[in-house]
């Protein structure tokens, strides 16, 4: 139940501040959004997903640095520290990617542009999502997971 209320607080929250930011910086997808809300509520990142994401990374990386085609956008899910020095997992929408280094913009962070960077090893990268231009996803292996278990959830909920 904390869950459902910390995500409604956090929508709140992000709708009041997602005007004044979008003079700032590009619009961000609906399902990155929808995501970097959802990594939020997690405690403990899914392990069958999790597999299949590192399992598929290496594609993900190679497509990615061939150039991804107009209108395609590369998210990735890593873990990194917060501001209490915790490893928290966060959506970056990535830049670029040399030499097992990544670098890109933190998605759902409320820090200005020039601020909300980050750059860290591949290690760290947990799952990856290119969004299409049409909204279709390839990766997301967790969040389509905590989907799922979402929708399934409210399936067995009281009658």
């Amino acid at each position: 139940m904390r869950y459902w209320m910390l995500t409604l607080i956090m929508l709140g929250n992000w709708a009041i501040w997602m005007p004044a930011v979008q003079a700032q910086q590009p619009e961000i997808a609906v399902p990155a959004v929808r995501l970097a809300l959802q990594l939020t509520t997690l405690e403990i990142l899914p392990p069958a997903p999790l597999k299949e994401a590192r399992r598929t990374l290496a594609q993900a990386r190679q497509r990615f640095t061939r150039g991804l085609n107009p209108g395609e956008t590369l998210y990735v899910t890593a873990t990194l520290l917060n501001d209490a020095a915790n490893r928290v997992p966060q959506l970056v929408h990535v830049q670029t990617w040399q030499d097992g280094r990544v670098m890109g913009r933190l998605v759902g962070s409320n820090l200005p542009d020039g601020n909300n960077k980050e750059e860290f090893d591949e290690s760290e990268i947990v799952d990856w999502m290119i969004l299409h231009q049409d909204g279709a996803e390839e990766g997301n292996y967790v969040g389509k997971f905590l989907d799922l278990e979402e929708r399934l959830g409210s399936l067995t909920g009281p009658r």
